[in-house]
This record gives structure tokens, C-alpha cells and sequence, in this order.
């Protein structure tokens, strides 16, 4: 299904550039051949559905060439992030039983002749797997159908208005659903260019390629334009003419200073998660968007509800549609998430206006947001608990000028035990990315955690 739709816009935009990649670019029909040529590095599929490649790339051209691969194929593409660690792969590898593992470049052509013939994804058909808040310990895995990933790169190329002229930055990685959906899936399925960025690029990088080479449309968090706009020049990027941000607060300076940068762009504040594929909504900030954590209204295509929350004035938002996920990927094989009437029930807290749009009021859970990537505070506390002579931890969100909030802890040392910051910090970094790493780890007593709020409290004082 995802690959016949990209097909036809293939046949259309063949001699376009399609992809502009490390000084050089493809075009339509070249990234066709080199789709096909990593489609043959693919074993053929036995079984019954889905057939799941794990894809760990820190190329993006690689990644988004393995991941079209695996469509064309009517392979379910499970994408992990580069920064992930080599116990968090494993794990995740033995989960969910591969038929392919793809860790290394694709092949760089093939004669059309030796490719296989393109395999089928039917609608419902498990498309594209990722992982979402649990960024450390055990993530979850949230499998996508193919609808979800057609309609979601529809919803956005139109919502964003992107026609073959355009040329999308993407600069956030491929292994988060802003950067492969909201910017290559948006762009190919416009057959717009996709200019693609390595993971941490300079953004003095991105600056340049903005100005020299006609970028038109530029996405990120709001941690990433606050970076943006500590190394901007104050010459203003006329040529943008779509600008997107979202997942964080996004404060009147940032607003201001985006309008300063980009005066020709309209600025969208964006609202999704992974398990919608991931767009919600979107609205401008000339509307509103942003202000007062106001995310506008769901696409169409969504059945919302807000349910109520005991000693909350915001409810929870519940929602059913064709782009929502199959569900979480059960140990063992099945999906769970959904309930019996296929709604599913999220931990974000929302307020209606007088104008029925939407504000974002916050998380049932403890997860939080670092420099746009989630941070799930109960995992470093697992880990933490695990090191030598910790006897309990917490972890919480501490404001940041640039990152927005980053992750600091407190633990209580094991009778006897000798704290030391450093040394822990450094037996955790081996099992916790390094966004979700404490900044700063500091010994507490027991009974100070107690007052932290924190779900699994400590006996009681000691001594």
C-alpha cells in the first residue's frame, strides 16, 4: 500500500531531486533504484505477518532507504534510535524476533533486472514499528498500520500546504516519527526535495543550507529553534515559508524571536504523539497556537473524547481513528493499548476553550520532555536502583535555558555505602541515553524522597 502510493508520485517527480544528502542528491527515480537495491538485501519472507525488520542506522539516507525497502517488500520496518545502546538493541531484538536485521549501509545499486518483485501491505497491515516513552529500561513499541502512514504523510504534506517546489530541512533524526514522518514521508509524498541533515549536525549547518540552497520549510522542538537562535546572525531567512514546532512549551521570546527569523513563514504549533502516527493537530501561532498551550483542534479523521480526571480540571484525551496504532507490542507476539472499542486512552491532560480548541494541561504520568526527546523518570530510577549501594532514587524535571528541562536525581545511599556522584553517573550511562542521563546526581535522606511525590516511597526515616 505505502510503496504503490509512492510509486505514483515516482512516476510524476522521476527526474526531481528527491533526497540532498552529504553534497550530493538523488533523484526520484534514482531513489527508486536504490530502494530496490536494499530491497534485495532483504531475505525472503516466510510466515504468517508481520515480517519485521529492526533498522539501526545513524545514516539517515541509509535508514529512509532500509525503511522504503521494507514497504516495498510488505515488510513491517521496526526503527530504533542510533543513540540507543547495544543492551537496549539486544533486548528489543529478542522481542520482537526479526526476520531481518539492518545495521549495515545498503547496497548502492542494483541492475532493475535482479530486483525482487515488490511485495503488498494491505491497510490494516503492520507497517512501521517505533519506540515512544519508555526511552530507557524497557521502551514501549508501538506498531503503525500502513493506513496510519498514509494518511499521516497526507495530513501533513496538505496541513503544511508542501507542493514539489518545496525543499523540507530534516534535520531531527529518522528514529523519532517528527523527523521520518512530519519530514521525509510529508516530503516524498509531495514529491517535494527532502534535504537531510546527520543526527547532531551543527546548526550553523542547517543555517547555511537554508540560505544557500533554498530550504522552504524548517520543523524542530522548541529546544532545537532556542539553539537556532543563539547561533543566528540576526539576518533574517526571508525564503522559508513554513516553519513548525511543538511537543514543549513554546514561550512568547521563542514566538518573537521565530518571527523575527523567519518573517515570511507561517508558524504552526504542533500537537501529535507516536501512537496517532503521529500528527493530531496543528495551529498557527498568529492564531493562537502555542499560547496558553493551546494545540487547536484534531484532524478529522480522529473520534476524541476528554474523559474526567478525580481532582482534575482537564480530562484525558481518548482517541479512535484509522491513523492510531495496532497497539503495543505484547511480549510473546499481540498488541495491547486499546480498549474494547478500539479507543486509545492517553496519559495527556486537555482543557477545551470557548472556541472547542484544545490546551495541553500536562501529563497523568511523571514523563517529561528534554531538548524534544521523552524522558521517562521511573526507568533512570530502575536503573539508578541497580547500581552499587543505592538503596532508593528519584528523578525529576529541572528547568533549562535551552533544553527546556533536563533530568536530575537524588538517591539514598545502602548503610555503609559511599556516595559518589561521578561513579554513578558513569555506571548508568551504559544503560540510559544520553538525553535521559542525569545532569546532576546528589545523596539525599530517606525521608526527603518521601516528600517528593514520588510513586514508590521509601519505609521511613533511618536511624
Amino acid at each position: 500500500m505505502i510503496w504503490r502510493k509512492l510509486e505514483q508520485r515516482i512516476a510524476v517527480a522521476k527526474d526531481r531531486p528527491a533526497v540532498i544528502h552529504g553534497g550530493g542528491e538523488l533523484t526520484f527515480a534514482e531513489l527508486s533504484d536504490r530502494v530496490a537495491a536494499a530491497a534485495a538485501a532483504l531475505p525472503e519472507p516466510t510466515g504468517p505477518r508481520p515480517w519485521r525488520a529492526v533498522i539501526r542506522q545513524r545514516n539517515p539516507l541509509d535508514l529512509l532507504l532500509q525503511v522504503l525497502a521494507c514497504w516495498r517488500q510488505g515488510f513491517s520496518a521496526a526503527v530504533l534510535r542510533d543513540s540507543m545502546t547495544d543492551a537496549q538493541v539486544a533486548d528489543i531484538a529478542a522481542w520482537l524476533e526479526p526476520a531481518a536485521r539492518l545495521e549495515g549501509p545498503p547496497p548502492p545499486s542494483l541492475a532493475i533486472a535482479a530486483s525482487p518483485a515488490p511485495g503488498s501491505l494491505g491497510p490494516r497491515d503492520e507497517a512501521l514499528v517505533i519506540c515512544t516513552s519508555g526511552t530507557t529500561g524497557t521502551p514501549k513499541l508501538v506498531a503503525l498500520p500502513a493506513e496510519s502512514v498514509c494518511l499521516n504523510a497526507a495530513t501533513i504534506a496538505g496541513a503544511l500546504g508542501i507542493t514539489a517546489a518545496d525543499r523540507i530541512a530534516v534535520n531531527t533524526p529518522l528514529g523519532y516519527m517528527y523527523g521520518l514522518m512530519g519530514g521525509c514521508m510529508a516530503s516524498l509524498w509531495s514529491g517535494a526535495s527532502c534535504r537531510l541533515f546527520a543526527p547532531g549536525a551543527p546548526l550553523p549547518e542547517l543555517q547555511a543550507a537554508i540560505r544557500r540552497e533554498g530550504v522552504t520549510v524548517v520543523q524542530g522542538p522548541p529546544s532545537l529553534f532556542r539553539i537556532f537562535l543563539g547561533y543566528w546572525n540576526g539576518e533574517p531567512f526571508p525564503g522559508v515559508r513554513t516553519v513548525t514546532t511543538g511537543g514543549e512549551p513554546l514561550g512568547s521570546d521563542l514566538a518573537a524571536g521565530l518571527a523575527r527569523a523567519f518573517p515570511n513563514a507561517r508558524r504552526l504549533f504542533l500537537y501529535g504523539m507516536t501512537e496517532a502516527g503521529p500528527r493530531i493537530s496543528h495551529l498557527s501561532f498568529d492564531a493562537g497556537g502555542g499560547e496558553d498551550a493551546c494545540v487547536g483542534v484534531p484532524y478529522e479523521h480522529f473520534e476524541w473524547r476528554l474523559d474526567p480526571i478525580s481532582g482534575q480540571e482537564a480530562g484525558r484525551l481518548v482517541l479512535r481513528g484509522p491513523s492510531m496504532f495496532l497497539g503495543y507490542i505484547r511480549h510473546g507476539g499481540g498488541y495491547e493499548g486499546l480498549d474494547a472499542e478500539g479507543f486509545f486512552h492517553s496519559n495527556d491532560l486537555m482543557s477545551l476553550d470557548p472556541d472547542g480548541r484544545l490546551h495541553f494541561r500536562g501529563r497523568i504520568d511523571r514523563i517529561f520532555r528534554s531538548g524534544g526527546r521523552l524522558v521517562n523518570p521511573e526507568a533512570v530510577e530502575r536503573v539508578l536502583v541497580s547500581q552499587p549501594g543505592v538503596e532508593d532514587a528519584v528523578c525529576r524535571a529541572e528547568p533549562h535555558p535551552l533544553l527546556g528541562l533536563v533530568p536530575v536525581a537524588e538517591v539514598v545511599m545502602q548503610p555503609q555505602a559511599t556516595f559518589d556522584g561521578a561513579a554513578l553517573r558513569e555506571g548508568c550511562r551504559s544503560r540510559i541515553e544520553s538525553h535521559a542521563l542525569p545532569r546532576r546526581i546528589v545523596e539525599a535522606e530517606p525521608w526527603s524522597l518521601a516528600e517528593s511525590g514520588k510513586r514508590r516511597r521509601p519505609a521511613g526515616p533511618a536511624g
